[in-house]
């Protein structure tokens, strides 16, 4: 498990040692599941990321992002699995859960497990329609474990959705868009467009960020290093 750089891979109890369980109740199936949520107080940051990826010492708390009714094959972010109107119900019911098998997964969560759950997450958003920005954000997440597990391949295909997605939300969603403000989105939106080889419209977005007013200084300090990134096409 490739979560951060020490040297000794933390043990199972140890990883254990940072969740509690909690019973959750599906709304599509209406049956309750036990799922695992991080003590967050616990984490410890060592580093974040251009595009926000935060990496914490022992455990990648993105593993755990994604809630999975084990019945019925629905999953979402914790923070959109209970907003989801009868409509978009049914569509699950009729479009998801008609071909899932019961599944159970062994906590703690391996790479792949986790990226299955995120990769069931984009079915069902893409099923219900979801929002852009909804999609993005699974979309982003996902990229940030398959950058954890070394799987740079396949980390662009994600970061290049999450990047169509976000453009997509900026003109059609209203702020906060996941819990950010314009300048962010447009700081994160910049970012990927760099990870992308975008260099262009990587530095298209940031300026509109460094020429803002009354953004905060952590966010324009932010702007002032992805812009010299960008300068010296960087792409990691």
């Amino acid at each position: 498990m490739t979560q951060n750089s020490q040297t000794t891979p933390p043990t199972e109890d140890e990883l254990l040692a940072y969740m509690f369980t909690k019973e959750f109740e599906c709304p599509i199936c209406e049956k309750k599941f036990v799922d695992f949520v991080l003590k967050k107080s616990k984490l410890r940051t060592l580093k974040v990321e251009t595009d926000f990826r935060t990496i914490y010492k022992d455990i990648d708390p993105n593993f755990y992002e994604i809630l999975f009714c084990t019945h019925c094959g629905y999953a979402a972010l914790h923070t959109h699995f209970d907003k989801i109107i009868e409509r978009q119900k049914q569509m699950i019911r009729e479009k998801v859960s008609v071909y899932h098998a019961p599944v159970e997964f062994v906590i703690p969560l391996t790479s792949e497990s986790a990226i299955e759950r995120y990769q069931q997450a984009l079915l069902c958003a893409d099923t219900i329609n979801a929002k852009p920005s909804q999609k993005a954000f699974i979309s982003l997440k996902l990229a940030w474990i398959l950058r954890g597990a070394g799987r740079h391949n396949h980390e662009i295909k994600f970061i290049k959705d999450a990047y169509d997605g976000l453009k997509e939300a900026f003109s059609t969603e209203r702020f906060p868009i996941g819990a950010m403000d314009e300048a962010t989105i447009k700081y994160l939106i910049a970012d990927l467009a760099r990870r992308l080889g975008e260099m262009g419209e990587a530095m298209r977005w940031v300026g509109q960020v460094l020429v803002a007013k009354g953004i905060p200084g952590a966010l324009k300090e932010r702007a002032d290093v992805l812009k010299d990134l960008i300068r010296e096409g960087a792409r990691t």
